[in-house]
């Protein structure tokens, strides 16, 4: 049972309800952090974010951003996804161990035009107890985008990226949340970012602050009080970013969901690093 209500969001036993349905697509998006050998869903594809992301050099503008939805419809075919299909994506169980790539699928895959996208609550912890598992085969299990000619996404109205927040994040109608993990926003480097530190008068809101320690999303109200206590308003345009948008895109997709108006900055600080003024 999930705490946590909203259309996005489903629980192991909802994924448990679709395995005789047609038209489902199932994706295992722990992506390249899957061992090969591991446990995953049996009917589950694997991709990662970097298959569905323009990528380029890290620290460059291009490295978080979104594809065109002309790829998007590329990578829809090799999944056998259309309009009509029901995606339900998962990752590791948090707190202790993933990014929130199930929120990058959610986020990406409604950029693309799909209505009916959602993540599992509780990752992979949960769904390997309903018994239905297989040995991760990478050859066999993971979507191949290799020979697709990647384009940049056009009218990306969600995200936000460099040019434009270094105009606007010291406006007073704005607010940046780092959704890093606290010891990145207190300070350290863990990715290989240029600087160290945060962007200034960011709020420290970690990706996974949002789940407790059973694994499940905490509840619409908790969320809110939580974000409520940390200064967070709702009245005020919502900026998210984390080393290479990521983690970001999970927390936006969540704050969508409660009702704030939130962009994501996609190149993330690993972008950002490398342009602007930072704070320890």
């Amino acid at each position: 049972m999930t705490n946590f209500k909203s259309d996005k969001v489903v629980t192991v036993e909802y994924l448990k309800s679709l395995r005789e349905k047609n038209d489902v697509v199932i994706i295992d998006a722990r992506g390249n952090m899957l061992e090969e050998g591991a446990l995953m869903y049996d009917k589950a594809i694997v991709v990662d974010w970097t298959d569905i992301s323009l990528l380029g050099e890290f620290g460059g503008e291009e490295l978080g951003k979104l594809l065109s939805k002309e790829n998007y419809a590329q990578i829809f075919n090799i999944l056998n996804i259309n309009e009509n299909t029901e995606v339900l994506a998962y990752g590791f169980t948090m707190p202790e161990a993933g990014f929130g790539d199930e929120g990058r699928i959610v986020y990406t895959f409604e950029y693309a035009g799909l209505k009916n996208v959602k993540f599992v609550d509780g990752g992979f912890n949960l769904i390997e107890q309903l018994g239905f598992n297989k040995t991760y085969i990478k050859d066999e299990h993971k979507i191949n985008t290799f020979n697709i000619n990647r384009q940049e996404a056009e009218n990306n109205y969600d995200a936000i990226f460099t040019e434009e927040l270094l105009d606007i994040y010291n406006n007073e109608n704005v607010q940046v949340l780092d959704t890093r993990l606290a010891v990145e926003y207190n300070g350290r480097v863990i990715y290989g970012e240029n600087k160290a530190g945060h962007i200034p008068n960011s709020i420290s809101v970690p990706f996974n602050s949002f789940v407790g320690n059973n694994g499940l999303l905490k509840s619409n109200e908790e969320i809110n009080n939580y974000l409520s206590i940390l200064g967070v308003d709702k009245n005020k345009l919502i900026i998210t970013y984390c080393t290479t948008g990521v983690r970001a895109s999970y927390v936006a997709v969540i704050l969508k969901e409660l009702g704030y108006k939130v962009r994501n900055y996609e190149p993330s600080f690993a972008r950002y690093a490398n342009v602007g003024e930072v704070t320890l």
